[in-house]
Parts: C-alpha cells; structure tokens; sequence
C-alpha cells in the first residue's frame, strides 16, 4: 500500500507546491487569486490520478500474466500438482485458462468449498469451473449433480469440473448425458499445462547437445529447464530459453 500510494502523494505535493511557488513570485502571496491557475490546477491533478490508476491497472495485469506463466511452468507433473494447497491448485487452473486465452474471474468464497471457483469468459461464452484438489480419490457422480445445478441457477452456457483425482465411471456416464459439462481429471490438466508451456516455446524443436533427441520442458529445483526427451538413457539438459521468459 505504502508503495502504491507515495508516488501519487508526491506527484499531488509537486503540483501544489509548483502552484505556490508560482503565487509566491507573481502575486507575493501563498496561494493565487487567479480562477484560472485554480482550474489548471485542479485538471492537473485529476489527470495525475487517472493516469497513475491507469498505470497501476496495466501492471497489474502484467504481474498477473507473468505470475500465471510461472505458475504453469513450475508444476508440469502430477507430483508438482498434488503437492499444491487447495488454493495453489485453482491458481493453477486459473493460469491454464488465461493461457487459452479467457477472461478470468475468481468467484470461489475464500476456503476449499463446493460453490463455483472460476468464472471464464471468452467469444460471448460464460463457463464455469469448479476446482476439487481431490489428491488421491475419485470424483463420484453428486458432486457434478450439484455442479449442474449450479450451471442452471447462474445460467452459464457450459461448466468445467477439474480434479486431481480420476473420475469414477457413474461421474463420467453423466457428464456423456449431459454434454454441458466438461470433465477433466488429472492426467488431462497435466496434458493440458505441458502443452502450454510448449506452446510458449514458439513450436521451436531444441535438440538435445548429447544425441539430438527433442528436449522438453522439466522443472527442478532451480526452476524450469529442457530435458532431453530420452531422459534417463540420456542426460542432456540445456538452461530454459532467455526469450522465454518465466518470471
């Protein structure tokens, strides 16, 4: 807070401060009688505002991207994701949908409940998505009767369920009845962030320096690297690419 509010203090204090100095020399008084000044003035400081909050806006948005592809690049095993805290992991889906291109909304109440987490918004399309850790179990057919009922009560044109876990066979045959539900459990998200963060390599095929093997993305504990994809026959590895950044 402290950081966000001194520059706009300091600009505020600069403009009055100009103002006086102004009154000071050219009416050898503290502030100036001139109605005109006054109205400068005042258009000085609400475009300082409106820009400093536009600004503030845009890097927010920056951050966010930038916190989004970090996010996907550091937890492309299952290992990774079924380390991740409850809230850990609907960032991580959040990040995998801002990177298809949807507008993200948190709408989730802040503890692991079973209302809705997330709603996207892309081409005029409202989905839903609700995010259950579900580690190490399966995902029964209530909890996408309730989901669907969700669906109705805030009229969204289809939802996605995301889960850690493995989808029982009762919870698969409903969501094949009932096409306006999307399934996607663990293997799948996995899939899904890989392929996205290959993605951000630009369709570039780096080969491996030990046998010419493709390299694939991995993540150790200095954070994401290429790996070859013959691993662990062969151990070549290569520093993740500077122009792609992950920060």
């Amino acid at each position: 807070m402290t950081a966000a509010t001194v520059p706009i203090l300091v600009g505020m204090l600069g403009l009055y401060g100009a103002t006086v100095l102004i009154a000071l020399v050219a009416e050898h008084r503290l502030w100036t009688a001139s109605l005109e000044v006054t109205w400068v003035l005042l258009a000085g400081e609400g475009a300082l505002v409106i820009t400093y909050l536009l600004a503030l806006l845009a890097m927010g948005a920056v951050v966010t991207r930038s916190r989004f592809h970090r996010l996907l690049a550091l937890h492309q095993t299952m290992r990774d994701i079924r380390a991740m805290s409850w809230i850990e992991f609907e960032e991580l889906v959040a990040a995998n949908y801002a990177a298809q291109g949807y507008e993200i909304e948190h709408v989730g109440q802040a503890g692991p409940d079973g209302g809705v987490d997330l709603r996207l918004r892309k081409d005029g399309e409202t989905v839903l998505v609700q995010c259950k850790h579900y580690r190490n179990s399966w995902v029964h057919e209530v909890p996408l009767r309730e989901f669907l009922g969700v669906l109705e009560n805030f009229g969204a044109d289809r939802g996605i369920f995301v889960s850690c876990g493995v989808f029982d066979e009762a919870a698969v045959r409903f969501a094949k009845h009932n096409p306006r539900i999307d399934l996607v459990a663990g293997e799948q998200l996995e899939a899904m962030i890989q392929q996205t963060v290959q993605r951000r390599l630009r369709g570039r095929s780096v080969a491996c320096p030990m046998c010419g093997a493709k390299m694939t993305p991995k993540t150790g504990r200095r954070g994401p690297f290429l790996s070859c994809s013959n691993y662990p026959a062969c151990k070549g590895a290569l520093d993740w690419p500077k122009e792609v950044n992950t920060q």
